[in-house]
């Protein structure tokens, strides 16, 4: 896919006459950014095959095909259920958020959170996408603990949400990023599963081409009762626990998963 802006990010292929001239490309279509050594090779070619007068036909023509960095569309699912058994780990975790949004931030990149509405199991974008860091920092403060789990419920709302804002914005990469203890317990329709809708709505961030990064909150000795590594492997994704970011790790964590 050749996308229509610059970024600071991922490397990708722009239609711009800027970045690194990659390959050469069939020109199906008028362009001003001509591969003129692909061009000659290609006139070149054909004059031998054919046994015609060397000279550059319109069909030799090629362009050029460019990389340059994008953008990246992020969603960060947060959990802030009681199930992280404590009001200090929630603060923990949105700590890790405002992390994460502020590198996002200087890079150039938007960020979105997805959290658990308060009072009711369902999920509700909690920050609509931004580049600013005071507003992402004041929509953290306003989100409250939660008494359900509805982590199925909030991946689905947060590939709709990329997904719309990919129709806006179609040179950016989509990236989700779920902070959880991996513990949900409020299935995506009555009567199904809650660990089997996770796990499918991992699989359709997959199938979307979305990325997609797990940062598993689990309290010491709770290990094996998260889906957090089942939830990566599902979307293909990078797992990660709490303990083990930091500001360097931080860093490299956006572009390991959108490779």
């Amino acid at each position: 896919m050749e996308r229509g802006a610059i970024g600071r990010r991922q490397r990708s292929l722009v239609t711009l006459r800027r970045g690194k001239y990659s390959r050469p490309r069939i020109r199906r279509q008028p362009s001003s950014d001509v591969a003129f050594d692909a061009t000659v090779r290609a006139a070149a070619t054909r004059a031998g095959r054919t046994g015609s007068r060397y000279g550059i036909e319109p069909e030799d023509v090629r362009r050029k095909v460019r990389q340059h960095r994008v953008p990246l569309e992020v969603c960060i699912v947060l959990d802030n259920s009681y199930s992280l058994h404590a009001e200090r780990l929630v603060e923990t975790v949105k700590g890790v958020v405002f992390r994460l949004l502020e590198d996002a931030a200087a890079r150039g990149d938007r960020a979105s959170v997805v959290a658990f509405r308060s009072g009711v199991a369902e999920a509700t974008v909690a920050l609509r996408p931004t580049r600013s860091v005071a507003v992402a920092t004041e929509k953290l403060r306003q989100v409250p603990l939660s008494g359900r789990t509805p982590l199925a419920a909030a991946l689905d709302l947060g590939r709709r949400m990329l997904r719309q804002e990919l129709h806006k914005r179609p040179n950016a990469r989509p990236l989700v990023v779920v902070v959880s203890d991996g513990l949900p317990n409020v299935p995506l329709v009555r009567g199904s599963d809650p660990l089997e809708d996770v796990l499918a709505q991992a699989a359709l961030l997959r199938r979307a081409g979305m990325s997609c990064v797990v940062v598993d909150a689990v309290l010491p000795g709770k290990e094996g009762e998260s889906c957090g590594r089942a939830l990566a492997d599902a979307a293909r994704g990078v797992h990660v626990s709490l303990g083990e970011l930091s500001p360097d790790a931080l860093v490299g964590l956006f572009e390991q998963a959108a490779r």
